[in-house]
C-alpha cells in the first residue's frame, strides 16, 4: 500500500507566555503556501596521508531552518505582523481651519490630514467660503481636494471637517516578531487524515515586497528564520526537538517516527511540552 501525502489546513499563529507555552492563538486567515526547509553548513576534512587525499570525515558547523509562510488576507494583524509595525484606530474627530498650502493651482490636488471627511468647508484668509462644485471638488473617502476655480479669493485657504475612525499600521515600528506557529490540517492523499504541525519559535523577516498595484490578488509572503536553535537542541548524541512535533494520523505517524531515527529523545529535551512516553505517537 502506497502512502503519499498533499497537505493543506489552517494555520495559527501565536505568542509565547513565560514558561513557553503558546498563547492567543489566531489565524491569519487562509495560507495559501507553508514550507520548511532545513539546511547544514558543514566542514569537510581531507587525509593527506594515503596520496588520494580522500574525504575522511564531515563535521556539521551549524543548522538552521526557514519557514516560507504566504497569506493571502490583507488584515490588519497580518501587515503589521509582515511589515514590523503596530496598528493603532485612530478615532473620529473634527478639525477646524486646517490650512492648505500657499500657491494652489487650479487643477492640483491636495491632500487633508484625515481621509473619511464630511461636513466640508472650506474658505479663504478672509473668511469668504468657496462653493462644493463650482471652486473645487471633494474626495470624501480619501480626504482630498481638487480646486476647479480660484476667482478672487486669497490665499491660503482654510478647510474644516469631520473626520471617521480609520485604522493606520506603521513601517519598521517594531521589532522583529517571534511567533508560534500551529498547522492544524488533513493530508488529502490519505482520505484527509489529521496532521499536526507546531513550530515553538520563529522569526520573522519583514516582507520582501507588496504589490499594492496589480491585476492578481495580492500576497503577503514572509520568510521565517529558526530563532535560538529551536528546530533542534544538542546535548551528546542526542537530538531533541524542544516543544517542536510534526504529529500524522495513522500509519503516517509511525514513518515519520521512523524517518527521524524512532524519535526515542522526543521529550526528553528542556522545555518539553509532552512526556517520553509519547514519543511513539509523534
Amino acid at each position: 500500500m502506497s502512502y503519499y501525502a498533499s497537505f493543506q489546513g489552517r494555520v495559527y499563529l501565536g505568542k509565547r507566555d513565560a514558561s513557553g507555552n503558546p498563547i492567543e492563538l489566531r489565524t491569519p486567515g487562509n495560507v495559501a503556501e507553508l514550507k520548511l526547509a532545513l539546511k547544514t553548513e558543514v566542514i569537510e576534512h581531507y587525509e593527506s596521508q594515503s596520496g588520494s587525499r580522500s574525504l575522511d570525515h564531515r563535521m556539521i558547523k551549524q543548522k538552521s531552518a526557514t519557514v516560507t509562510l504566504t497569506i493571502e488576507e490583507f488584515t490588519k494583524e497580518n501587515l503589521a505582523l509582515a511589515l514590523y509595525g503596530h496598528f493603532v484606530q485612530s478615532p473620529t474627530g473634527t478639525v477646524t481651519d486646517e490650512p492648505l498650502p500657499a500657491g494652489v493651482v487650479v487643477g492640483d490636488r491636495y491632500a487633508l490630514a484625515h481621509p473619511k471627511v464630511s461636513a466640508l468647508v472650506v474658505k479663504d484668509s478672509p473668511g469668504a467660503l468657496l462653493t462644493l462644485g463650482t471652486h473645487y471638488t471633494a474626495d470624501a473617502d480619501f480626504g482630498a481636494i481638487q480646486f476647479l476655480n480660484l476667482a478672487s479669493f486669497v490665499q491660503p485657504f482654510k478647510a474644516s471637517y469631520s473626520h471617521g475612525a480609520v485604522t493606520e499600521t506603521g513601517i519598521f515600528t517594531q521589532p522583529a516578531p517571534e511567533r508560534f506557529l500551529r498547522l492544524e490540517g488533513i493530508n488529502t492523499a490519505q482520505g484527509n487524515a489529521k496532521t499536526l504541525v507546531e513550530l515553538y519559535r520563529i522569526a520573522f523577516e519583514p516582507l520582501k515586497e507588496i504589490s499594492f498595484a496589480s491585476n492578481e490578488y495580492s500576497t503577503t509572503a514572509n520568510t521565517t528564520e529558526a530563532s535560538d536553535g529551536e528546530c533542534g537542541s544538542e546535548s551528546g548524541d542526542q537530538l531533541w526537538l524542544d516543544a517542536r512535533r510534526v504529529w500524522l494520523e495513522g500509519r503516517q505517524g509511525r514513518q515519520l517516527e521512523e524517518a527521524w531515527g524512532g524519535g526515542r529523545t522526543l521529550g526528553e529535551g528542556p522545555g518539553s511540552r509532552h512526556a517520553a512516553g509519547e514519543a511513539g505517537r509523534w
